[in-house]
């Protein structure tokens, strides 16, 4: 191969490996933003997930409540039956 010739097609290539490299780093890099954008989402998406999370929150805490006005009158119930028991006072089937 002639000497001249070498020296004239090895920057070329040398050009073209570098050029190939740094668009290859940037299509990976581009790539790796669009899947982290993709997976932290939207500032609306997030704002909606708030409401929908607090929203979530007042209900359990109505349901917590309604439980704990729940379990007081069913004490209160129990307490009554366990007096009238105690008093002699039978309970009174009513017919289905």
């Amino acid at each position: 191969m002639d000497p001249i010739l070498a020296e004239t097609i090895a920057p070329f290539f040398a050009i073209i490996g570098v050029g190939t490299m740094v668009l290859i780093g940037m299509k990976l890099r581009y790539n790796y933003k669009a899947r982290i954008a993709a997976q932290t989402g939207s500032s609306e998406d997030i704002d909606r997930l708030g409401h929908a999370v607090e929203d979530l929150i007042d209900d359990v805490q109505s349901l917590r409540e309604g439980l704990v006005d729940l379990n007081e009158r069913m004490e209160f119930s129990e307490r009554l039956l366990t007096q009238g028991k105690a008093n002699g006072i039978e309970q009174v089937d009513t017919p289905a």
